[in-house]
């Protein structure tokens, strides 16, 4: 990736950071050990806080699948890109210890993460004599990363919080989470549309058999709408009874648990609950070589691991590549299960370098940094809890969020110029706005401006 790809977001982080250092008083070698995915946009965001990256733990279900992210980071950023370290060697307090004492060198810091991974030592990093008071707080990104895995094999920051000394900070209900959440439900259609097309020869919405999704929350609903807008009407279920009424409502085609498994033969399933590995009969009702689709990590989402180890389920075989794997149930009935070739199950948009490439991922990147300059600044937060998003705190990165994308939203004046400012030609080739949008956006296509003609952020 080259560094004038995503002009417009770097200007944002840069606008924004800009912003978030006037209004808090931060330590001068505050640094930040962020876990996160191995996403292309994410190389702009480390770009414009590099002084402050301590070490960035990538998570393996994306750098797995996207290389050359993970190449691009360690040219970039040497030995501060981890992309070995794993969840279960987080779990290890006196390796965890020694680790953060490595990467933060004696540094004030913040931990930055997506899915708890630090959770489980997190109280014997606030008890150690030297990072215990270096310690100024941690942010958890998701829902699933705060209450963990339904069965309890997945610890969360719930379960320790009550014995944590440290000030822990849960942005997974803030208003830009749920802004980011629209478009994972798609892009997870889309990348599954794209593997079915690659490995099967045929794209989802030419799909002779029955698809279904099961849990409707904010990324479930995004799956159900993304696939009605190919004309797939899939059956749905919900364990909440008011978002069954509501599906109903609204006329989609609401069935029970016992039908929804035993007709689909695409299956998208977005509990975040342990689905099956809390009722493995469960798996009994399944077509035989149904194809289950993840929505997020199988461990939380289906307990795929652990259906494993109580001889529930067993890898037989990987079809086409690493994309599909095929299990057999104890019961001799065959599952397949798109980037389930771990033993754990991956969401298939995983696979895609830039995400959801959604533009919202911009503020949830920013929000991640005021959080962390927040929890090291006079913020009067506790321990022993965990806290919400402050609302300041979003309002100010939604407010220049709006004025650098939608500038016609914000009344007063803003140093960004309108979209038309690159309806220009460079090289011979006719840039307008609705280009930029499209394809600089969306990550279809990056748009490379020649380096004569960019204004130096």
């Amino acid at each position: 990736m080259q560094d004038n790809e995503y002009l417009v977001n770097r200007r944002y982080y840069k606008n924004t950071i800009d912003l978030i250092n006037k209004s808090v008083i931060i330590p001068k070698d505050l640094c930040f050990v962020l876990v996160q995915h191995a996403f292309s946009p994410s190389i702009d965001f480390y770009h414009c806080i590099e002084p402050k990256i301590a070490s960035v733990i990538l998570k393996g279900s994306s750098a797995e699948q996207n290389p050359s992210v993970v190449a691009e980071l360690k040219r970039r950023y040497g030995s501060r890109i981890l992309d070995t370290v794993k969840r279960s060697d987080l779990e290890d307090s006196s390796f965890t210890i020694e680790l953060l004492k490595k990467v933060t060198r004696g540094r004030p810091f913040v931990i930055l993460e997506y899915g708890a991974y630090f959770a489980p030592s997190i109280s014997a990093i606030c008890c150690d004599s030297d990072l215990g008071a270096k310690l100024l707080g941690v942010v958890e990104g998701t829902d699933n990363g705060v209450k963990g895995s339904a069965d309890g094999r997945t610890i969360g920051y719930s379960a320790v919080a009550g014995h944590t000394a440290c000030p822990i900070i849960s942005k997974s209900r803030s208003n830009i989470k749920n802004i980011m959440d629209i478009e994972i439900g798609p892009a997870i259609v889309e990348a599954t549309d794209k593997i079915l097309c690659n490995n099967l020869g045929r794209k989802l919405k030419h799909w002779r058999g029955t698809t279904a999704v099961v849990g409707v929350g904010s990324i479930g609903n995004g799956v159900l709408s993304a696939l009605n807008n190919i004309g797939l009407s899939p059956l749905v279920h919900d364990t909440d009874l008011a978002v069954m009424a509501k599906l109903a409502h609204c006329r989609n085609r609401v069935v029970d648990q016992h039908t929804i498994l035993a007709e689909s033969d695409i299956l998208f399933l977005s509990t975040g609950n342990c689905f099956l590995s809390q009722q493995p009969e469960l798996l009994t009702l399944f077509k035989n070589n149904a194809l289950l689709v993840l929505c997020t990590s199988g461990d939380v989402e289906a307990g795929i691991p652990q259906l494993i180890n109580r001889g529930e389920l067993q890898l037989v075989k990987k079809q086409s590549d690493r994309e599909i794997a095929v299990y057999r149930t104890r019961h001799g009935k065959q599952l397949r299960v798109l980037f389930g070739i771990d033993e754990i199950g991956q969401a298939p948009n995983m696979s895609v370098e830039d995400g959801s490439a959604s533009p919202a991922n911009v503020m949830s990147d920013m929000e991640f940094y005021a959080l962390g300059c927040y929890l090291a600044s006079e913020h009067g937060l506790s321990g022993g809890k965990i806290h919400e998003s402050p609302w300041h705190l979003q309002k100010m990165i939604l407010k220049e969020w709006l004025a650098e994308f939608y500038p016609s939203t914000i009344e007063a004046p803003h140093t960004s110029k309108p979209l038309e400012h690159f309806e220009q030609r460079y090289n011979n080739t006719s840039i307008s706005a609705t280009d930029f949008i499209d394809h600089n956006f969306t990550g279809k296509k990056i748009v490379e401006l020649p380096e004569s003609h960019l204004t130096k952020l």
